[in-house]
């Protein structure tokens, strides 16, 4: 192919990639409810600030993104490339979540997806074998799981695949060093700015770019050439420091005094817990198929695939002494994953014995299964039957049972209260949360009392206890793991019991809430007592001696 035909073939390849992504994405989101809450809506909403604030003042918004990125735990500079989108097709959920998938998660999948092929292939290989390594990167569910819940953290991933393509290109620095050293640190560092937690995937691909770089120089007994990938590291590293202390001085600050290992302790499970949330988000079939992808690469001695796979348990190991992996967190771990599953495919669909166009076609049909069974309700169901072909933890649209209730709720609620009145909830998970009811109806945001929904982050907000108004749930509604949100089941219960605290509330009404839940609005008819005060921190302290008694 001519250069010209080189690049047409990329444009045509990336538009169609859109295009199928932006309609996946709008029968997904066709299929929700419009009630989001927490990171769901977080990022859309921080979306919309930043078009909004862009078109009434384009002078002042440049300003405020290097504010966002100078003290922001989570800078807006992730919203920054999607603005066209909310300057062309408006604030909408579809347009928040088509241009991710425009900007970031195809070429993500397409970058990715090129690497791998071209490691994995070999003279011999059939032409056909892009194809399926293409369909097989684009319904990659892990790059699609967080986008279609409207976070935009796929972001990082495009970088962290830039990062790779540098050092893997350099041979780890080899080849160039200056230069490539700085362009790894400035896409590491970008990677940082986009997503602070990505500085654990930084630290993964550094420490493996290092071990394969004294590998290889051991294998060509070429001791004297460690100087070069050594300058490069240098360079990288001062590029990061650099940019770290002219953006990012006051964050950087606030993270050395920060111990997130404390803050995150009640979102961390135990070891064999969070293996089994990352087998989980893969179908067994994809799993199946990384493994021999790794046997494979073993054999072949595909480096590349065993970089990547070094990085991404190293990610892992790091990023969980810290919390659990949630979908977002732990998207560089599965990105780096990709080759090894390319690997796979690639060898499959090589084997004289078949014939190509069938185990293309195997292939494809395996990875749009596991897309179907994972993202949407009909799949699933259809293909329950066979569930190792998608993943156990699914991601299909955001749906409440019993909208209805949810909706008399809030009505009673906003019926009921003055103008100084509050109400608090005590439960926190999909079924139930304070950001849920907001979400229902806008004009509760003056009325609520924001409560501690995670114990080691939030501590419990005594001033939950001076609302009129508060909402509970039976069984209590959480969403990590046992003992981690005491500051929600132990309130909880003691209104539904009555004992306590709960001796100064009276249910006023009921519902019938999703999941089979049910949900109870007290009120409140005298003020919380000294002595119940007392008792209630009692129970907390059983787990948490520091939590003191607040004046009252």
């Amino acid at each position: 192919m001519t250069k010209n035909d080189t690049i047409g073939f990329w444009v045509k390849t990336y538009i169609c990639t859109v295009f199928l992504g932006v309609v996946f994405a709008a029968l997904y989101i066709n299929l929700e409810q419009p009630v989001y809450y927490w990171d769901f809506v977080s990022y859309f909403n921080a979306f919309n600030e930043q078009g909004a604030f862009l078109l009434k003042s384009p002078l002042k918004w440049l300003p405020q993104l290097r504010a966002s990125i100078e003290t922001d735990d989570y800078s807006a500079a992730i919203f920054a490339p999607l603005m066209p989108f909310y300057i062309l097709f408006g604030g909408s959920r579809l347009s928040f979540v088509a241009a991710i998938v425009t900007i970031y998660l195809v070429p993500t999948a397409l970058f990715i997806g090129r690497m791998s092929y071209l490691e994995a292939v070999s003279t011999t290989s059939p032409p056909r074998i892009w194809l399926v390594v293409w369909i097989a990167a684009f319904l990659y569910t892990p790059f699609w799981a967080a986008t279609l819940r409207g976070m935009p953290d796929v972001a990082g991933c495009l970088v962290l695949s830039a990062a790779t393509y540098f050092l893997w290109k350099s041979r780890f620095l080899i080849h160039g060093p200056v230069i490539s050293g700085i362009r790894v640190g400035a896409y590491l560092w970008l990677a940082f700015t986009l997503r602070r937690w990505y500085a654990f995937a930084a630290i993964g691909i550094g420490i493996s770019a290092a071990f394969f770089c004294v590998l290889q120089v051991a294998e060509e007994r070429n001791f004297s050439a460690l100087w070069k990938p050594a300058l490069g590291g240098v360079c990288a590293i001062l590029v990061i420091a650099g940019a770290a202390w002219i953006f990012q001085l006051p964050l950087i600050i606030k993270i050395l005094g920060t111990s997130y290992g404390d803050l995150y302790s009640g979102y961390r499970t135990n070891f064999a817990s969070q293996i089994d949330q990352m087998i989980s988000r893969l179908s067994y079939i994809n799993w199946l198929l990384i493994i021999l992808g790794l046997y494979i690469s073993v054999i072949r001695r595909n480096r590349f695939s065993l970089f990547c796979a070094v990085a991404s348990a190293l990610t892992f190991f790091l990023f969980t002494r810290t919390q659990d992996p949630d979908r977002h967190h732990s998207m560089p771990i599965f990105l780096w994953l990709f080759p090894a599953y390319a690997q796979a495919i690639v060898a499959i669909v090589s084997i004289p014995a078949l014939r190509s166009r069938w185990s293309t076609i195997a292939i494809a049909v395996v990875a749009g299964l596991a897309f179907l069974g994972t993202f949407f309700p009909i799949g699933r169901q259809l293909l329950s039957p066979v569930s190792y072909v998608f993943a156990r933890e699914d991601t299909l649209p955001l749906h409440l049972d019993n909208v209805s209730e949810y909706r008399r709720l809030v009505d009673e609620l906003l019926d009921k209260m003055g103008p100084e009145d509050r109400v608090s909830v005590f439960a926190s998970g999909s079924v139930m949360n304070d950001w849920l009811l907001f979400g229902m109806n806008e004009d509760l945001y003056a009325h609520i009392e924001w409560t501690c929904q995670v114990d080691s982050r939030d501590q419990f907000g005594p001033k939950a206890l001076q609302s009129r108004y508060v909402v509970v749930t039976d069984p209590p509604v959480t969403h990590l793991q046992p003992g981690a949100q005491l500051c929600v089941t132990i309130p909880d219960q003691a209104i539904i019991e009555g004992n306590g605290i709960g001796a100064a509330y009276k249910r006023i009404a009921a519902y019938q809430l999703s999941g089979g839940v049910k949900g109870y609005l007290y009120e409140q008819v005298r003020p919380v007592s000294k002595t119940e005060i007392d008792a209630l921190y009692s129970e907390f302290r059983k787990k948490y001696p520091g939590w003191a008694t607040p004046a009252w």
